[in-house]
């Protein structure tokens, strides 16, 4: 198991790992005339959208959570 200090890096690997996996085939999908050609472009797409995601995750997760916090108003328990 990942200890939780690893947390963060954890959610932000899944995350950007699950979200560049469906965009880029989505993206291949809209793209590219046949289904074969999706099914054997999207293994480098996914790759590569990846490689963008992770880091671009670690530094808008933080963020997002902030802005999150601010608009969201916790109500008391009844």
């Amino acid at each position: 198991m990942i200890p939780h200090k690893f947390q963060f890096h954890t959610f932000s690997f899944f995350m950007s790992l699950l979200m560049s996996g469906v965009m880029s085939l989505a993206m291949l999908s809209i793209e590219l005339a046949t289904f074969i050609d999706v099914i054997t472009q999207w293994p480098k797409a996914w790759g590569i959208s990846m490689l963008v995601a992770f880091p671009i995750s670690m530094v808008i997760v933080p963020i997002t959570q902030k802005l999150v916090s601010r608009i969201v108003v916790t109500s008391p328990q009844n």
